[in-house]
């Protein structure tokens, strides 16, 4: 089903602010509110406004979600030292990462500066957004491993991602999956570039891997989103899959 995120960003016209504002113009998309210091045509505000319509898309289906609708305010700067100067002031330990998604009581904040590539940013962060928005919470490996997995274009996911050299080069020195490890993690703080990597690899696992594993997902994305008491997602996994580790190995050695 195609998201109606899109049809309200095609009507809506950028409003320009008064002077002496940082942002120079503001639009909406759904629930998505975007203000941005620097101006946009109507060709980089649609294709914003397409990839939010993607994302929710996907993720209703992939994931078998129901839409959010909780607002998402989305700041977009136009250079690092002007997104490092306004979130040091509000997130000090957010100002050293290029993007930032912030869950408040109100809203969902986006931070992401202007840079090549940064749409790649954008769908990380946006994919985070959507995510608390449909769910009560998300346990911080799955979020960060299906942020890392929907950044990527559409037509990619299933067939590339930038872990897999890295995980093909570790496998090959004794590499072993650790969900548990993985789910210990309590803050961002906590992840190293292994731990994104591997956790996008639960994540790639679990979408394309064996439909058994699938439904774990399933089912438990869906007692979260009903409020119900939750076991540890990898207990539920290796109870349904018990040699999932393997599996997961056999896996990555097939992607391609």
């Amino acid at each position: 089903m195609q998201c109606a995120v899109g049809v309200t960003v095609l009507a809506a016209a950028a409003v320009s602010l008064a002077a002496g504002s940082q942002w120079a113009e503001q639009f909406s998309a759904g629930p998505f509110q975007f203000r941005s210091e620097f101006a946009m045509d109507e060709a980089e505000r649609q294709s914003l406004a397409s990839e939010i319509a993607l994302l929710r898309d996907d993720l209703e289906q992939t994931l078998r979600l129901p839409p959010g609708e909780s607002p998402v305010e989305v700041s977009l700067f136009r250079n690092k030292w002007s997104y490092q100067r306004f979130v040091s002031q509000r997130i000090p330990d957010g100002a050293s990462r290029p993007a930032l998604f912030v869950k408040g009581p109100d809203l969902g904040r986006v931070y992401i500066y202007r840079r090549w590539g940064y749409e790649t940013d954008f769908r990380h962060e946006c994919t985070h957004a959507l995510l608390h928005s449909s769910l009560p919470f998300v346990p911080l490996w799955l979020d960060e491993g299906l942020a890392e997995y929907f950044e990527i274009p559409r037509g990619e996911r299933a067939s590339r991602g930038r872990y897999l050299s890295s995980l093909r080069r570790s496998m090959f020195f004794g590499w072993k999956p650790n969900l548990r490890r993985l789910e210990a993690r309590q803050s961002v703080t906590e992840m190293d570039s292994d731990d994104y990597r591997d956790s996008w690899a639960w994540v790639h696992f679990l979408l394309h891997g064996p439909v058994e594993a699938r439904q774990v997902l399933s089912n438990y994305l869906d007692d979260i989103h009903s409020g119900r008491v939750i076991t540890p997602f990898s207990e539920r996994l290796y109870q349904r899959v018990p040699d999932a580790n393997q599996q997961l190995i056999l896996h990555l050695r097939s992607c391609r």
